[in-house]
């Protein structure tokens, strides 16, 4: 058996081993993709840039290699994950749930798996960020584009759209409702990162899959190496980059940090309470029209509670035949109707009135981990989510739905461990370095709100990938290798 091109190297330098097998145990351990794009980690020891996690790194990469052309060759993009999709899973009209029960690490993080709401904070919200709101609109504009939010989904605008539309709109005037902003483009095909890699790799920047980094070592204030293991051959690694991004979710994020700071460090965590409604109509409910002239419906409904803590409700109504591939996580509801059944998904998600504590009497894991509890206001305030919902529901027919509670810290909205202002800087600069950055959504702008964290990450993660570009420009980040 011949080695893959990806470990010719490792093997040259190994002199007496031969078989690849002595290197991967559990048979041929690379995926295609990584045998296509992926580099080894000798390729990998000395990145100007070293980017720790590829769901909103990735994208990131993608906005620095076109600011700034000069640093693609000393880009290194890792991921404890391996590189087994270059699209989101539902491109390709296949169940993303064995990969989700899994439990697996990907290349591009849960982005390729889950269904991507997009809406964008209100310009009263923006107006309170730390940026410049034409500023903050431009961008914006450009990353929507990008996700494909503009565009309708597949099969909208068509009967179904328009029936839902007028019953919402007669029964909440108060609210504002529109079209729900998906990451769903005209052909309907889904936002994922990882469409990023083909033209970053023709562009020099290197790919690292299934690296865990386990220890990040500075030397006063700058961090001089980051030491892991490739869980390809399971050895250990030191690569020694000039700035390192740490593009990973919260809670990967906090034992790293930790390690550069042995002082108490504030924790500001944040969550977004989810609920969802479920249930189905008999076909008909909406008319007689076939299938494809019913088409799909699914709106935002925005408003706030009693104390002003904004919310909105995604609502989607569809055929079943339509739903699995045209709905966001359009495999969430699996009923064994008829193709003409109208299902509903109605799912709320609220900003929280008190951010995660960093402890609690529960025994709930490591020192570091932040527990899933939550105030007594924001208990409440399910009920009162809740009893919208049901009035949502019967607008649309629905007289006993259904209600799944999704649990914090499950739901992939957790953002905020450190905040603009506090921990880090407007450029997303760690304060306890030089040269450690901490991008969205682990770092956030010192508000809470109920968008979806992904959109505002990839806006503000530019801020940060800005700084690098001008820190190339007075050469305090190399070039190339």
């Amino acid at each position: 058996m011949d080695p893959p091109p990806l470990l010719s190297r490792r093997l040259e330098d190994a002199g007496s081993i031969s078989r690849v097998e002595e290197f991967m145990p559990c048979e041929d351990y690379l995926s295609p993709y990584e045998k296509e794009y992926c580099a080894t980690p000798e390729r990998c020891l000395r990145p100007g840039v070293l980017f720790l996690g590829s769901a909103v790194g990735l994208s990131a990469a993608a906005y620095l290699s076109a600011i700034c052309p000069r640093l693609r060759p000393g880009i290194v993009v890792a991921d404890s994950g391996g590189l087994d999709l270059l699209t989101h899973v539902s491109n390709m009209d296949v169940p993303r749930f064995p990969l989700l029960k899994e439990a697996a690490a990907h290349f591009g993080g849960k982005l390729c798996l889950w269904g991507t709401s997009a809406p964008r904070p209100p310009i009263e919200f923006l107006s309170r960020f730390p940026y410049a709101v034409e500023d903050l609109d431009r961008r914006f504009s450009l990353v929507e584009t990008e996700l494909g939010v503009p565009d309708p989904v597949p099969y909208s605008r068509r009967e179904l759209e328009s029936g839902v539309c007028r019953r919402l709109t007669s029964r909440f005037p108060a609210h504002r409702i529109r079209p729900a902003p998906l990451a769903i483009d005209r052909f309907g095909r889904r936002w994922s990162s990882v469409s990023h890699i083909p033209d970053l790799a023709s562009d020099g920047v290197k790919f690292l899959a299934r690296f865990r980094c386990t220890q990040l070592d500075a030397d006063g204030r700058s961090l001089r190496a980051v030491r892991g293991t490739w869980l390809v051959n399971g050895s250990e690694y030191v690569l020694e980059p000039q700035v390192v991004v740490l593009a990973l979710g919260v809670e990967q994020s906090l034992p790293l940090v930790r390690q550069l700071c042995p002082t108490s460090l504030p924790i500001e965590a944040a969550d977004h309470i989810r609920i969802d409604l479920h249930g189905s109509l008999p076909p008909g409910f909406f008319g007689d029209k076939p299938v494809d002239d019913l088409g799909v419906a699914v709106f935002l409904m925005e408003g706030s509670s009693r104390c002003g803590i904004p919310y909105h409700l995604e609502i989607k109504v569809a055929p079943r035949a339509l739903w699995r591939r045209f709905m966001p996580g359009g495999d969430n509801l699996r009923g064994r109707d008829t193709g003409d059944a109208i299902y509903v998904q109605i799912q709320v998600i609220a900003a929280m009135h008190d951010r995660l504590p960093v402890k609690d009497l529960l025994n709930i894991g490591p020192e570091t981990a932040i527990p899933p509890v939550m105030s007594g206001r924001d208990a409440a305030f399910h009920g009162e989510l809740v009893a919208l919902m049901t009035e949502v529901a019967e607008s649309l027919g629905l007289s006993a739905p259904t209600f799944s509670f999704r649990p914090l810290l499950a739901n992939h909205h957790l953002y905020g461990a450190f905040r603009v202002g506090g921990a880090v800087s407007k450029d997303f600069l760690f304060d306890r370095t030089d040269n450690v950055y901490i991008l969205p959504p682990t770092s956030y702008v010192d508000l809470d709100d109920d968008a979806n964290p992904t959109l505002k990450s990839l806006v503000l993660a530019q801020y940060a990938m800005e700084s690098i570009a001008a820190r190339s420009k007075c050469g305090l980040v190399r070039s190339l290798e």
